[in-house]
C-alpha cells in the first residue's frame, strides 16, 4: 500500500476537495479534520507538517489568514477554482468597494488567485492545511470553526448590504447625519403590525403615505430593517454618536422641506447626491453667482426687475419669447456691472435653466448643506462601515504635550509625576486600545 493511501482522509496533492452543493459564499474550498479525528501527533502527518512550515516561510500572510479563521482566498473574492483572470480581476474591484474582509487580505487573495505558479501554491497550502488541523486539539478546531463561520456570517451580511445599497444610497447618507428613521417620522413602534401602519399612514402626507407602503409590506419592510440593523451593528462608535449629535439639525428644519428631502431620496435613489454634485458644478463654475443667490438680498430676477413668477421662464417652451422679455428689461435699466452680468446669465438658456434651478431648490439645497456641512461628518469617509477607529498622535505631538505637562508641575513646585501626566498617559492608553479593539473588530488583523 501506498504511503498516499496509508493517509487517512487524502484526496488530492495540489487541490482540497471541494465540497458538494455548497456555494462559494459558504467557503466550499475550507476542509478541515472532523472530530472524528480526536488528537492526531504532528509526526503523523510529517510530509503535510514540512510542507506547511515551507509554505508558511515563503508566505506568512496566507498562513496567518487561514490561522486565524479567515476564508479562503477563493471565497473571499467569490470565484471559484477554474474562475477565469477576468472573472478574479472583476471580482477583486467589486470587493475592493464593499467588503468585511481586510483591504490586505483581498489584496493577497488577488495576487495568489491571478498567478498560476501562485495559485498552485496556494492549493497545497489548503490541503497542508486540512492535514494541520489534525493535529489540533478538538478545542481549537472549534475556536477555529467559530472564527470562520463569523468571518462569513459578516461578509455575507456585506453581500447583501451590496447588493440593496444603491436603492440605499441617499437615505443611508442623510441618516448617518442625522436624519430619524421612518418608524420614528410616522410615530410607529418598531414591532407595530401591517395593518395598523396602514391606519396609521394612509391619511397622513405624501411621505406618511410612502412610509406605510414600505413598512406594511413584509419583504420591504424586512429589508429596510436590515439596513437599520446593519448600520448599527457595523457603524463605528464614533460616527453614530455623531450622528446623534446632528439630530437637531433636522428637528429645526422647515417641515415641508424635511418630507421633501426624505420623500426624494426613498423615490429617487441618488437624486440628492446628483443634487448637489449639479449645485457645486454650477457654483465652481460661476463663482460670481453666489451673492445673488438667497439668502442674500438680490438675484438676477430682481436686478432687472423681474418677479418671483419667472421663475417659471426655463419651463416656458417659446424660447424666444422669454429671451424677449429679457432683452426689453435689460434695454431699459442704466447698464451697471450688475445689471449686465445678470443679462449674460439670464440671456443664455443653458446658463438660465441652471441659476433658476438654483432658486427653485434653494431651500433642500441649503438645508441638505447645513446637515451635511463639514462640521457634521466629524471627519468621516463615506458610510463609516469597516474603516478604522480613533487616529492615535504621533509621537512628536505625545513628546510635545508631556513636555509642557512636565514644565507647568516643575513651576508649580511638584516632586514626582504631575497629575496631569498621569491623566494624559491614562488618556492615551485608552485610545490605544480603542483604536486596536476597532481594527480587531472591522479589519480583523493588523497589517504584517
Amino acid at each position: 500500500m501506498s504511503k498516499k493511501k496509508k493517509v487517512k482522509g487524502l484526496r488530492t496533492e495540489t487541490m482540497g476537495v471541494k465540497r458538494r452543493d455548497v456555494p462559494i459564499e459558504d467557503d466550499p474550498y475550507w476542509n478541515i479534520a472532523s472530530d472524528d479525528y480526536g488528537y492526531v501527533d504532528v509526526h503523523r502527518i510529517g510530509r503535510y507538517a514540512s510542507k506547511f512550515e515551507r509554505l508558511e516561510e515563503l508566505h506568512p500572510e496566507w498562513v496567518y489568514a487561514l490561522m486565524d479563521g479567515f476564508p479562503t482566498f477563493y471565497c473571499v473574492l467569490g470565484v471559484e477554482h477554474d474562475a477565469s483572470d477576468e472573472q478574479i480581476e472583476a471580482a477583486y474591484e467589486r470587493k475592493l468597494k464593499f467588503s468585511s474582509y481586510p483591504d490586505e487580505l483581498i489584496e493577497d487573495a488577488f495576487d495568489a488567485l491571478s498567478s498560476p505558479r501562485l495559485r498552485k501554491q496556494y492549493d497545497e497550502l489548503l490541503v497542508a492545511f486540512e492535514y494541520i488541523t489534525k493535529s489540533m486539539l478538538p478545542s481549537e478546531r472549534k475556536e477555529l470553526v467559530k472564527k470562520h463561520h463569523a468571518s462569513i456570517s459578516t461578509e455575507k451580511e456585506y453581500l447583501r448590504m451590496g447588493e440593496i445599497m444603491d436603492r440605499y444610497r441617499d437615505y443611508i447618507l442623510l441618516y448617518m447625519r442625522g436624519m430619524p428613521d421612518l418608524y420614528e417620522i410616522a410615530g410607529l413602534a418598531k414591532n407595530a403590525k401591517a395593518g395598523d401602519i396602514k391606519r396609521k399612514c394612509r391619511a397622513g402626507t405624501e411621505l406618511l403615505k410612502r412610509i406605510g407602503t414600505i413598512l406594511s409590506d413584509t419583504a420591504s419592510r424586512e429589508e429596510y430593517d436590515f439596513v437599520l440593523s446593519f448600520i448599527a451593528k457595523y457603524t463605528e462608535r464614533d460616527i453614530l454618536k455623531g450622528r446623534n449629535k446632528n439630530r437637531k439639525k433636522w428637528k429645526r428644519m422647515d417641515r415641508r422641506i424635511f418630507e421633501k428631502i426624505i420623500l426624494t431620496a426613498l423615490n429617487e435613489p441618488g437624486a440628492i447626491m446628483e443634487y448637489l454634485q449639479r449645485r457645486d458644478e454650477i457654483l465652481n463654475n460661476n463663482q460670481d453667482w453666489v451673492q445673488y443667490l438667497p439668502p442674500g438680498n438680490d438675484t438676477f430676477l430682481s436686478v432687472l426687475g423681474l418677479d418671483e413668477g419667472s421663475l417659471q421662464l426655463h419651463h416656458n417652451t417659446d424660447k424666444r419669447e422669454v429671451e424677449r422679455v429679457i432683452r426689453e428689461r435689460y434695454r431699459q435699466l442704466e447698464k451697471t456691472p450688475q445689471v449686465n452680468l445678470a443679462y449674460s446669465v439670464l440671456k443664455n438658456s443653458s446658463l438660465r435653466e441652471d441659476y433658476l434651478w438654483l432658486l427653485e431648490n434653494r431651500e433642500m439645497l441649503n438645508s441638505l448643506q447645513e446637515v451635511l456641512s463639514a462640521d457634521a461628518d466629524n471627519g468621516h469617509r463615506g458610510f463609516g462601515f469597516g474603516e478604522e477607529g480613533a487616529e492615535m498622535p504621533s509621537l512628536e505631538e505625545i513628546r510635545e504635550a508631556l513636555n509642557q505637562l512636565i514644565n507647568e508641575g516643575e513651576r508649580r513646585g511638584e516632586r514626582g509625576v504631575p497629575p496631569e501626566i498621569r491623566e494624559f498617559l491614562d488618556n492615551i492608553l485608552a485610545l490605544k486600545e480603542e483604536a486596536m479593539e476597532a481594527q480587531r473588530r472591522i479589519k480583523g488583523r493588523s497589517k504584517k
